[in-house]
């Protein structure tokens, strides 16, 4: 029973990688993973045996132990990429990496800085925000109908007094 927990564990954490939509809990917690100026650093690999979702898989399942140093993954399975956000060093990542014999070379890591707006996340604002626009474009669109309608009013309007000067 406990191996099947375990293994549901797995399964939970690599299926949550793979939406694309995030909760706020998850951005939050990522948000304390970056250091406090903002900065981190993004690496590229380049998977040249990584052509099916199955290899993706076993990509992710060799980074959850890694889950500590690593901000954020992303695997883009049409050019075989891996991209890594980090903020230490990933020479383990890199070697477990290449023990799944899928031909993984790192090919570079760089410098990454967040902006301060992520840095400044606050998940209550960001939902204020969203209903406020959602508002804005409900009232917009039932605005644009009713000039619309005005409109077209107008229209038939000048058309008959068109066709009443012609008369």
């Amino acid at each position: 029973m406990a191996l099947e927990q375990q293994d549901n564990r797995i399964t939970e954490r690599t299926k949550q990688s793979e939406k694309v939509g995030r909760t706020q809990d998850t951005l939050a917690s990522q948000l304390e993973l970056i250091a406090p100026d903002g900065s981190m650093y993004v690496s590229y690999y380049y998977i040249p045996q990584m052509s099916s979702v199955v290899e993706a898989q076993r990509v992710r399942k060799a980074l959850i132990p890694f889950a500590a140093i690593l901000v954020e993954h992303n695997i883009d399975l049409d050019v075989r990429h891996l991209t890594l956000y980090h903020d230490d060093s990933i020479d383990e990542v890199t070697a477990v990496l290449q023990a799944l014999n899928l031909g993984a070379e790192l090919q570079q890591t760089m410098s990454h800085y967040e902006p301060l707006e992520l840095a400044n996340f606050k998940p209550q604002q960001s939902d204020e925000l969203s209903n406020k626009q959602e508002r804005v474009g409900f009232y917009l669109k039932a605005a644009q109908k009713f000039l619309y309608v005005i409109l077209e009013k107008f229209r038939q309007w000048v058309k008959a007094l068109r066709s009443k000067k012609d008369k």
